[in-house]
């Protein structure tokens, strides 16, 4: 039997994660990509992926990585990015530091019944004003 080994703990998020760290992690996982669940052949690319990704909320640590796929570890990345971005635009415009493009367009005011024309040159004249009258 072999002796506990304490688990792995970053310092920060960028601290490589050292190879007997990822030899574990693999061992652990016997080789087999987390994503696809095909086994990681010899000679293959496989990263250690981070389960919960540090952009997140994951955690720099040995229990949060599998090992993958080089090629299904760039898709999840891609998928993890696109999600960190869309809660980050949600949240902004929640808390109001990002303003909306357009104002919100309103339903308007139900129209008026329109007055009928008045044809203005069928109307009498008007009756001078009394200062008006004096003058003439």
């Amino acid at each position: 039997m072999s002796r506990p080994v304490p688990e792995w703990i970053g310092k920060h998020h960028g601290v490589n994660i050292p190879p007997r760290v990822r030899q574990r992690v693999y061992d652990r996982d016997n080789g087999v990509c987390h994503l696809c669940k095909m086994a990681i052949k010899s000679g293959e690319t496989w990263h250690a992926d981070h389960v919960i990704a540090l952009i997140n909320g994951g955690e720099h640590r040995e229990t949060n990585l599998a090992p993958a796929h080089g090629h299904c570890h760039v898709g999840k990345s891609a998928r993890d990015v696109k999600e960190k971005a869309k809660v980050a635009k949600i949240r902004g415009k929640h808390i109001g530091s990002i303003r909306p493009k357009q104002s919100i367009k309103s339903a308007g005011f139900p129209a008026s019944p329109k007055s009928p024309r008045i044809d203005k040159a069928a109307l009498p004249p008007l009756p001078l004003p009394p200062l008006m009258r004096l003058a003439r």
